[in-house]
C-alpha cells in the first residue's frame, strides 16, 4: 500500500509543477535567458509595452495606439527612435510618460508603438 501512496503524492507534484503557474516566465527569467544580439548603432536597452491607461505623466490622455513611450529620465517631448533587431524595424516614439518601474527595464512602449516594430513580448531593442 505504501508504495502507491507514494506513486499518489509523486503524480501529484508533477501536476502542481507542470501548471502554468509553475512556468510562468516573468522578468527575472527574461533577464537569466536573453542577450541582446544583433548591431545597435545606439543603446541596447529591454523594452516592453503597455496597453492601458488614463493619463501619462505630462497629462495626455492614454493612446495605447499611439507612437509614444514612457522613460524614467528622458525629458518630456524627446523623439526617440527605437529599432527591433530581429526585424530591422524602427519607429520614432515621443516620451510623453514617466515608467517603467521595473529594475533593468529601460522603455514602456504604447502597444502601437511595439505592433509597428513587430515587438510581441518584453526584449531587447535599439534606442538611439
Amino acid at each position: 500500500m505504501r508504495p502507491l501512496f507514494c506513486m499518489a503524492g509523486l503524480a501529484t507534484a508533477l501536476l502542481i509543477a507542470s501548471s502554468p503557474q509553475a512556468h510562468s516566465r516573468g522578468f527575472a527569467w527574461f533577464f537569466a535567458h536573453s542577450k541582446p544580439h544583433g548591431s545597435c548603432s545606439g543603446q541596447q536597452v529591454v523594452a516592453t509595452y503597455y496597453v492601458s491607461g488614463r493619463r501619462t505623466a505630462t497629462g495626455q490622455a492614454f493612446n495605447s495606439s499611439g507612437y509614444t513611450a514612457a522613460h524614467r529620465t528622458l525629458p518630456f517631448g524627446s523623439q526617440v527612435t527605437v529599432t527591433n533587431p530581429e526585424n530591422g524595424r524602427s519607429v520614432t516614439v515621443v516620451i510623453n510618460d514617466r515608467g517603467p518601474f521595473t529594475r533593468g527595464v529601460t522603455l514602456d512602449l504604447a502597444r502601437g508603438a511595439a505592433r509597428a516594430i513587430g515587438m510581441y513580448r518584453t526584449q531587447w531593442v535599439c534606442m538611439s
